[in-house]
């Protein structure tokens, strides 16, 4: 599954990638026209693919009849937590979590402290530390390496990886470095679960 799929840019290359029948992938986005882009692709097969409007920071619960507790094998969140409401984190992770099968594994990027995109917003834009409003009026959060760490561990997961990528990128055209710094990581819900479960 992927979570905050937007237009699919991740889904129809991982199904396209993963020609077996037996691979099914579930898509959601809070965004009824992204949804409604997904479904309108012509790669879009309801026999392999599910893709549905559904906000992971809402209070409500997935769809039983789309993402039953303990489903999936694996959870795919790439720049979504951040556009998150702080105070939303854990109930995101969560929800993810009793989504995932015992063992199953969560995959996350997102954006890190003191990326380029942190250090350009002028003032004005800060809503808290580290979270900031677009001019769109999308927002975006920065994470630290222990942040990722602290969310993860206590949504129940496994780290078996949490890296920063940093990379500097050049724009030869117009003669400008950009530095960038992602977070990343692999989690995994655990075969056997705690008592309070």
């Amino acid at each position: 599954m992927e979570v905050g799929c937007g237009v699919g840019n991740t889904v129809f290359p991982l199904l396209s990638s993963l020609p077996d029948p037996r691979v099914f992938v579930y898509a959601c986005d809070f965004s009824e026209v992204a949804i409604d882009i997904v479904k309108g692709h012509a790669e879009y097969d309801p026999k392999r693919c599910s893709a549905f409007v559904f906000d992971i920071s809402s209070d409500d619960t997935f769809p039983a009849e789309q993402i039953p507790d303990n489903s999936l094998d694996v959870a795919v969140m790439i720049f979504v937590l951040s556009a998150l409401d702080p105070s939303r984190f854990s109930q995101a992770l969560a929800r993810i979590y009793r989504a995932l099968k015992p063992g199953g594994l969560f995959l996350f990027r997102d954006y890190g402290r003191y990326d380029l995109a942190q250090l350009r917003f002028k003032d004005g834009h800060m809503l808290a530390d580290n979270f900031y409003v677009r001019g769109d009026g999308t927002r975006v959060y920065f994470f630290t390496q222990e942040e990722i760490k602290n969310l993860l561990e206590a949504a129940g997961f496994v780290i078996e990886e949490n890296v920063i990528d940093r990379r500097l990128i050049v724009n030869r055209i117009r003669q400008l470095k950009m530095y960038r710094v992602w977070m990343q990581g692999k989690f995994r819900k655990p075969l056997v679960q705690a008592q309070s479960e």
